[in-house]
């Protein structure tokens, strides 16, 4: 069995899904539409799971992605911080004693969906 590529990946899932459609469009009944879309979730649960994401893919907005949570391959968690001028993206390393700061290729940061904010201690 092949190990596909992430894109090879995508591509299967986005070709299944204009594949039933195309399918539905031609369908004659509503009996054969279902059928469809049934075929779609055999076939889905047979591919990998679609990939995440990852900052290449999406513009970096600020009120999105400041002080959100990544994954990244060498330093797993990360805060990401911001865009820099040669497009690369500095971020927070979580996972390492020394919290250290990192400029890391927008490929290789795939966002978690947690954001975080700063707050002031009111004392």
């Amino acid at each position: 069995m092949s190990n596909p590529t992430r894109q090879e990946i995508i591509d299967a899932h986005e070709a299944l899904i204009e594949l039933c459609g195309l399918a539905e469009d031609l369908a004659v009944t509503e009996a054969q539409a279902r059928q469809v879309w049934k075929y779609h979730s055999s076939i889905r649960a047979a591919l990998p799971p679609k990939p995440q994401p990852t900052m290449a893919e999406v513009e970096w907005d600020d009120d999105l992605h400041y002080l959100a949570e990544a994954t990244h391959p060498v330093y797993e968690t990360v805060l990401m911080l911001g865009p820099y001028m040669d497009g690369t993206i500095k971020f927070l390393a979580l996972n390492r004693a020394d919290s250290k700061t990192v400029w890391g290729q927008p490929e290789n940061l795939i966002p978690t969906g947690k954001r975080y904010t700063l707050t002031e201690v009111q004392e």
